[in-house]
């Protein structure tokens, strides 16, 4: 069996702890907000919705073969560096 590969540990569903972790997060808080506002079932809806596609979003979702929370970081990076103004004249 080769040594020099990085095979990442599958959990449950082909997830690792991390998906699982953002899944399982987006489902208890969007559970919670649901549960939290006492309106009709469709405002306890748009209430919770964006916490579980954020939690599907981060865990399960991925974009060329890499977590959409890979390219979120990549993206935060990109914006925050400094930026420096470069000038041909010597």
């Amino acid at each position: 069996m080769p040594q020099h590969l990085e095979l990442g540990d599958v959990i449950a569903f082909g997830l690792g702890a991390l998906d699982l972790t953002f899944l399982a997060a987006g489902c208890v808080l969007g559970w919670w907000c649901a549960l939290a506002v006492a309106n009709a079932l469709v405002v306890r809806l748009v209430v919770a919705s964006p916490f579980v596609l954020g939690g599907i979003l981060l865990g399960v979702a991925r974009v060329d073969e890499r977590p959409c929370r890979t390219w979120l970081v990549l993206a935060f990076e990109y914006a925050s560096r400094a930026r420096v103004l470069v000038t041909g004249s010597c």
